[in-house]
């Protein structure tokens, strides 16, 4: 399996559907880390956010994080969100 299969598979496996509960995922490119972080971010409303990192990705796959972006929404159907400048 590649990374991308194993943290859409991570994914389906922490996505519990529960009532009044949000799910997303988070993309987040670490500048001076040279990494690009994944996080698996839930919450109840009302109550604080959780957010549990799934995986870390090298430098390489900074400029495919849109792709990326996409592939997890067309997997698993939940909101993800990048904070990322492509420059």
């Amino acid at each position: 399996m590649n990374p991308i299969e194993d943290i859409i598979t991570t994914i389906q496996t922490l996505f519990t559907k529960q009532p009044n509960t949000i799910y997303e995922v988070r993309i987040v490119h670490q500048r001076y880390a040279n990494k690009v972080n994944i996080f698996f971010e839930y919450y109840k409303i009302g109550q604080a956010r959780r957010s549990q990192q799934i995986a870390r990705l090298d430098e390489a796959y900074r400029l495919q994080i849109p792709e990326l972006a996409k592939q997890i929404h067309q997997a698993t159907r939940l909101t993800v969100h990048t904070s990322v400048l492509l420059y």
